[in-house]
C-alpha cells in the first residue's frame, strides 16, 4: 500500500468515525427521529469514497499501463575481422556497445545523444544545457546518416548498437571518473546508466 492509499484510508476512517461518534450521541441521549437520516448520509458517503478510490485506482492502473522506460546497456565485444577464407581473427581490442532497452508498456522513440561526465549530465537534466559538450567520439550523422535520429521501439525491443572503440573511450577519461551514455525520449526524458573508468 502506498502512502496515497494510505491517505485515502486514514481520511476515510476518521471521517467515518466521528460519523459513528455523533450516531451514538444522538441514540444515547434519546433521540431515534434522526436515526434513518445519518444511516442515508453514512451510505451516500460511503458511495462517494467508493467512487473516489475506483477512479484513483483506474489513474494508477492507467499510468502503469502507459509507463515510459527504458534500460541502457553497455557491453564489451572483441573486434574480429574476417579474413581470406572465412576465417575469424581477433585483432586483439575491443568495442564498446552501447544500446537501450525499451523497458517500458508502450511505444516510445529514444535517441542516443552522446556521453556525459557528471557535470554535463547534471546541467542536461536540471538546466537542459551541455548539449554540445557530449562526447560522440567522431560518430557524427555525416559518417552515420542514422546517428542522431530518434528509433521507435515497441516495448522490450533494442535499439541500434553504437560501437566505439574501447582503447579511445578509455583514454579519454580519468582513472575513476564516472561517464554516462544517455538517450533522451521525445518528450524530452532522460534515460542512462553509469560506468566508472577503470584503467
Amino acid at each position: 500500500m502506498n502512502w496515497k492509499d494510505l491517505a485515502i484510508v486514514s481520511v476515510s476512517s476518521a471521517f467515518l468515525s466521528s460519523i459513528i461518534m455523533f450516531i451514538c450521541l444522538d441514540v444515547t441521549n434519546g433521540n431515534f427521529d434522526n436515526l434513518a437520516d445519518w444511516f442515508g448520509a453514512l451510505g451516500s458517503i460511503g458511495a462517494i469514497l467508493a467512487v473516489v478510490y475506483q477512479v484513483h485506482k483506474q489513474r494508477e492502473e492507467f499510468l502503469e499501463a502507459n509507463k515510459v522506460e527504458g534500460t541502457v546497456r553497455c557491453e564489451v565485444e572483441p573486434i574480429i575481422e574476417k579474413v581470406v577464407g572465412g576465417w575469424e581473427v581477433y585483432k586483439g581490442e575491443s568495442n564498446l556497445v552501447v544500446y537501450l532497452v525499451n523497458t517500458g508498456h508502450r511505444v516510445e522513440g529514444f535517441k542516443f545523444i552522446g556521453f556525459a561526465t557528471q557535470t554535463v549530465l547534471n546541467s542536461l537534466i536540471n538546466e537542459n544545457t551541455g548539449y554540445d559538450k557530449l562526447n560522440h567520439f567522431g560518430v557524427s550523422s555525416i559518417i552515420d546518416p542514422s546517428y542522431g535520429n530518434f528509433e521507435t521501439l515497441q516495448p522490450s525491443e533494442s535499439s541500434r548498437k553504437y560501437k566505439f572503440e574501447l582503447k579511445v573511450f578509455l583514454n579519454s577519461y580519468k582513472d575513476g571518473e564516472s561517464v554516462y551514455p544517455v538517450y533522451v525520449t521525445t518528450h524530452g526524458e532522460f534515460y542512462y546508466t553509469k560506468m566508472v573508468i577503470k584503467k
